[in-house]
């Protein structure tokens, strides 16, 4: 509940920023995810129709083309969401960053920095999600790895880890908190899918057409920067517990984490020593 809290608290105070994040990189990657969407559909209703024909009836060639130009669309949506979507997440990162160091919020540098990123994300977004996906053939391992590996941008972003050093950094920081890491990013989704309903709702009363659906791609990535925001909160809250690297907070709101303490417990490990040991070498 103190995560939650704090992640309400940095996202309300930083909504200007947010939103221009949304302007600059999300309207854009909307649009990208309308026109695509749209092709895609179009491409899947002629291939249902396939299906419903009578074999000898089909056009193999017409009929293999239209399954290429489905799987293409469907590429190139994975393509969005692992390789500009993590821009704009990596720079909402930076500004929560920025503004629990007590730093000025400079989006314009958070969003330099992100762009620079993006070789680092492309790589790094290849591996992760060809083996999330081959685990997820099994169901269980793609669970288990979806969420060992969650903190992989922030890794990025936030720790300047690459391709599979982030996969490992992040895998360290969920390593004996797998349940606890999946409930909190459970409720954060369920928040993001409770306010998406909402747009939902509001776009289901909207006339038809392009307009329609960008806006209300664009509405459901409000929800997206505040689970962003959320699970770069408790990224530093476990870099804290578990690598000994304390945040500067000086942020005027006594749930961030840092300021009395982490939200989390502090029970485990810091720099592979127990805490208790670590304490007694200062002493000494």
């Amino acid at each position: 509940m103190e995560q939650l809290s704090a992640a309400f608290h940095v996202f309300s105070a930083n909504i200007s920023s947010v939103i221009k994040v949304m302007a600059i990189i999300f309207l854009p990657i909307s649009l990208l995810e309308v026109i695509i969407g749209d092709r895609m559909l179009s491409a899947y209703t002629v291939f249902q129709q396939f299906t419903q024909m009578d074999i000898a009836a089909i056009d193999q060639t017409e009929l293999l083309t239209t399954a290429y130009h489905v799987l293409l669309n469907y590429g190139l949506l994975m393509m969005v969401a692992l390789f500009l979507e993590p821009v704009g997440i990596i720079t909402i990162a930076k500004v929560v960053k920025q503004y629990i160091d007590g730093k000025e919020v400079s989006m314009g540098q958070a969003l330099s920095e992100a762009f620079s990123l993006m070789p680092t994300i492309i790589v790094t977004g290849i591996i992760y999600g060809v083996l999330v996906f081959l685990g997820s053939i099994v169901i269980v391992p793609g669970v288990y790895f979806s969420i060992a590996w969650g903190f992989y941008l922030f890794c990025i972003g936030l720790s300047d880890k690459k391709g599979w050093d982030a996969l490992n950094y992040s895998k360290g920081l969920v390593k004996g908190k797998w349940w606890r890491t999946f409930a909190y990013f459970w409720v954060l989704s369920a928040i993001a899918m409770l306010w998406n309903s909402v747009f939902q709702l509001i776009y289901s009363f909207a006339p038809e057409g392009i307009t329609s659906d960008l806006l209300y791609h664009f509405l459901c990535y409000f929800s997206a920067a505040f689970v962003a925001v959320g699970e770069t909160l408790l990224f530093i809250n476990r870099e804290a517990i578990t690598f000994g690297v304390r945040p500067v907070v000086e942020a005027p709101a006594a749930e961030m984490p840092g300021e009395d303490g982490p939200a989390e417990s502090v029970e485990g490990t810091v720099e592979g020593e127990p805490v208790e040991q670590k304490e007694e070498k200062k002493d000494e």
